[in-house]
Formats: C-alpha cells, sequence, structure tokens
C-alpha cells in the first residue's frame, strides 16, 4: 500500500516542490495525483508540475475532468463527438507522462451525473468508459463511487453499481477507485464485501466536518478510515491511497500543513499496526 497527496500548483505557493513535499516524504508518502481540466486557467501550470514530478521519479496518477464544462451525459448518443473532443488533451498528456517516464498510473473517472435516468447515464458511462479504453495504452481507470449530489443522478451513487460496472467489462486496466468519503455520505456504516474490497485498486482519503462538509485533513474522526485501510490490507490491496484536500475549504484546520502531515504518519501507522 503506498500513500499519496493530490497536488496542485497552488500548494505550494512561493516554495518548491521539495521544500512542500519533504515533510510529507517523511511521514510516508511517496505518490502523487493531479486533477486534469483542460482549457482552464490551471491547466498550463498543473501540466507542468505533473511533468516535473513525473521526471523527478514520483510515481504520478491523475483525475479525468469532472467539474463543468467536463460531463459525460450524452456521450452515448448525441455529445460523443464533443465529449471526445474536451478529454482529449487529458488522455493525451496522462499517456505521454506515462510513455516518457515509464508510469502505470490510475485515471480516476467519476461516472455522469445530470437530471436525467439512472440508465441513460450508465450508458454514457460505460460508452465513455470504452472510448477511454481503446484511446489509452497504460492508464488503468478507475471508476470512482460518488456521493450524493442534490437535484442530480449520478451513476456510481453506491458499490454496487461500481462493481457492476467494473465487472461487466472484466478489463485488466478497469477498476474501482473506492473514495472513503464519499462512502461514508452515501451512508454505509458496514465495511464492504470482498468482492468489492478485491476490485479496489485506488483509493482517495479524507474526513469531513460536522457540516457534512468533505475533503479535509484526518481530523475529525468522522469517516471511518482506520478500519477501511486494514480491511483493503487485508485483501492483499497494493495500490495508492491519495489524500485530497480540498485546500480553499480547509484553510480553517489550525495548523493545517502539519495536521496534513500528521495524516500521514497515522495512515502509515495503522498499517504498520
Amino acid at each position: 500500500m503506498q500513500f499519496g497527496f493530490g497536488l496542485h500548483p497552488k500548494w505550494l505557493g512561493n516554495g518548491t516542490r521539495e521544500q512542500f513535499l519533504t515533510p510529507f516524504k517523511a511521514a510516508g508518502l511517496t505518490d502523487l495525483e493531479f486533477t486534469l481540466h483542460p482549457g482552464t486557467d490551471e491547466w498550463e501550470s498543473m501540466g507542468a508540475l505533473a511533468e516535473e514530478c513525473a521526471r523527478a521519479g514520483y510515481p504520478c496518477h491523475f483525475h479525468a475532468p469532472y467539474q463543468l464544462p467536463f460531463t459525460l451525459s450524452g456521450f452515448a448518443s448525441n455529445q460523443r463527438d464533443a465529449i471526445q473532443k474536451m478529454y482529449a488533451p487529458a488522455l493525451e498528456l496522462v499517456e505521454r507522462l506515462a510513455e516518457e517516464n515509464h508510469l502505470v498510473p490510475s485515471l480516476i473517472i467519476h461516472g455522469a451525473t445530470a437530471n436525467a435516468s439512472r440508465a441513460e447515464l450508465r450508458r454514457d458511462t460505460e460508452a465513455f468508459l470504452t472510448w477511454v479504453l481503446s484511446a489509452t495504452r497504460h492508464a488503468r481507470l478507475m471508476l470512482e463511487n460518488l456521493p450524493p449530489k442534490p437535484g442530480f443522478t449520478r451513476t456510481g451513487e453506491s458499490r454496487e453499481e461500481v462493481l457492476d460496472i467494473v465487472r461487466q467489462f472484466h478489463h485488466p486496466r478497469l477498476a474501482i477507485c473506492w473514495d472513503l468519503g464519499h462512502d461514508y455520505l452515501l451512508g454505509y456504516t458496514e465495511l464492504p464485501d470482498a468482492d468489492f474490497l478485491r476490485a479496489v485498486k485506488h483509493v482517495h482519503i479524507h474526513d469531513i466536518n460536522a457540516a457534512r462538509e468533505d475533503h479535509f485533513p484526518l481530523v475529525f474522526g468522522t469517516v471511518p478510515w482506520q478500519a477501511d485501510l486494514r480491511a483493503l490490507a487485508s485483501v492483499g490491496f497494493d495500490g495508492a491511497v491519495i489524500m485530497e484536500i480540498n485546500g480553499y475549504r480547509a484553510r480553517v484546520v489550525e495548523r493545517l500543513y502539519e495536521r496534513m502531515v500528521e495524516s500521514f504518519a497515522m495512515m502509515r501507522d495503522v498499517i504498520a499496526s
């Protein structure tokens, strides 16, 4: 099991990459993840940072675009060409960095979200996954479980649906990204069964505050991440556990930087115990 961080250029501030990462590395960090949104203000800086980190030897993973206007809705019907055009630059960057730096990156994908039927959105998601599998050679696709979004239906709002899609494809480069915070927001109180756990090859970890806002360091004790990680270890999970922090939201946490480092140390200690 490897531990990593969802890195953004803003985390570095006026410092260097290694100034920011060294304390995390001392606490157990090895991997990094980058969220890609082509055509946005952060696209060039994010791509440059990902390239820099890949060349420096970090195992790098990537989150496919998911913020509007990026959407999978309509992919199986009349929006396929437009959606492919939007996503192509991100796929090309992932594949190039993988080829040049001998990476086997996870590529996290959110299923379709829209005010539409669950069946329609599942068709969109499955058609999109089929296309991405055909358009890539190195990336390992990870379909993520998603929390409820008021007014919308989302593919992946249950463990059962995510597992069913992955099983249906039965493809060696398609597995589950289990987001532990999303799992809590979906209302699960029991650990997944072994079939689900064995299909998990990538993990997102973060905590949730009293207002049910997510993507905080592991400071509230809301998400039962200790039991989750131990359950994954029991089935031989050897993927990356990526801590996703919303820097804007989490800035209210006192000693934020230190608490993030402490979170890595706690994860390491739980697995070692």
